[in-house]
């Protein structure tokens, strides 16, 4: 099925949302409940992940990468259409969630706030946030969900470059509490719209070249977001102007990781050693030497996948001395030398 055909079906009731809209409709009354209820067919709400509020054995309290990625492969970018009639059951998940409402208005509940959807809105939902989503109608909404350990590999020259979408996501990788939710109201852009159809036909066909194809189409959306919509943004605010100087030194740490020292980051934002080694520890649960190792390495990791640059090379490139220093910290931090990592990103591109 082409984009035009998909757009022509897309409205379309699936198999699984006349299953919903069952339910849903029979909610409405405590017998005819009861009598969904009575005759469903476990065996095939278990094995096709149907949620059914009554049955808790059905509802998983947070959503881990294994539920929606082949993690043998390293699937790091999932599309699908949201199951209209599902129900809104709150929950978390350890990866990065956007949703998109290509048709309607909907709600989306975030750590207790309801917040109006429609056509065009643009939400980010980070890992371990609670939240749900009710779309009770002919409304259609797409779900794009991101793997947060391989978001830097996927986007790493959007998180070099300094705006608000970025911040976002360096500060919900790195940091232990940030912001719950950003929201972009792109309206009816065309550009968008037509992207996300673009973005759920390949993800359904998977021709070859797919995952690239749909992960360049989502960066050239965050770009064109960011260009024409950021005075729309809507997040929570900051608690406090310290929150944003924390955040700041995680930004920092990512702009200059191949020579920055704990002393250049304290003299940059006119902090003790010992007080901006207490910040960091607060706000990403690691060091200074820690969340600087993981910056550096998630860096060569896209050097490895996506340039011909020899593994010493590299090591200079991303500021270690050494090229055994390297290999040595690249092991610890992801399990496998560098060059194992290179053959398979192109392993993975190949398939």
């Amino acid at each position: 099925m082409d984009a035009n055909a998909l757009k022509q079906h897309i409205y379309d009731v699936t198999e699984v949302e006349a299953f919903y809209r069952e339910y849903y409709l029979a909610g409405k009354n405590p017998d005819s409940l009861r009598e969904f209820l009575k005759n469903l067919d476990m065996e095939m709400v278990l094995s096709k992940h149907l949620l059914i509020k009554e049955k808790k054995e059905t509802i998983p309290d947070v959503y881990e990468d294994y539920f929606f990625f082949d993690l043998s492969d390293n699937d790091s970018i999932i599309v699908q259409k949201h199951e209209r009639y599902s129900p809104d059951i709150e929950h978390s998940h350890t990866f990065f969630e956007i949703s998109y409402i290509y048709d309607g208005r909907c709600t989306q509940t975030i750590s207790g706030n309801t917040i109006e959807m429609r056509t065009g809105d643009f939400c980010v939902i980070p890992p371990g946030i609670r939240h749900s989503f009710a779309v009770f109608d002919d409304t259609i909404a797409i779900n794009i969900m991101l793997r947060r350990d391989t978001l830097h590999t996927m986007f790493y020259s959007f998180l070099n470059t300094r705006n608000i979408l970025s911040s976002f996501f360096l500060n919900n990788i790195y940091a232990k509490k940030a912001n719950d939710y950003i929201m972009f109201r792109t309206g009816q852009d065309v550009v968008i719209s037509e992207s996300f159809i673009w973005m759920l036909t390949e993800s359904r066909n998977k021709e070859e070249y797919h995952y690239q194809a749909i992960t360049n189409t989502l960066l050239l959306d965050f770009y064109l977001i960011i260009r024409r919509y950021s005075e729309s943004v809507q997040m929570p605010l900051f608690d406090s102007r310290v929150d944003v100087q924390r955040y700041a030194l995680i930004q920092y740490i990512q702009e200059n990781y191949k020579d920055v020292t704990l002393s250049d980051l304290s003299n940059k934002f006119h902090y003790s050693n010992e007080y901006t080694s207490r910040l960091i520890k607060e706000l990403t649960g690691m060091n200074y030497t820690d969340i600087l190792r993981t910056v550096r390495i998630e860096r060569s990791q896209d050097l490895l996948a996506n340039s011909t640059m020899t593994v010493q090379t590299i090591a200079e490139a991303v500021g270690y001395d050494t090229t055994e220093h390297y290999i040595r910290q690249f092991k610890k931090h992801t399990g496998m030398t560098p060059s194992a990592y290179r053959k398979q990103s192109t392993s993975n591109r190949t398939r």
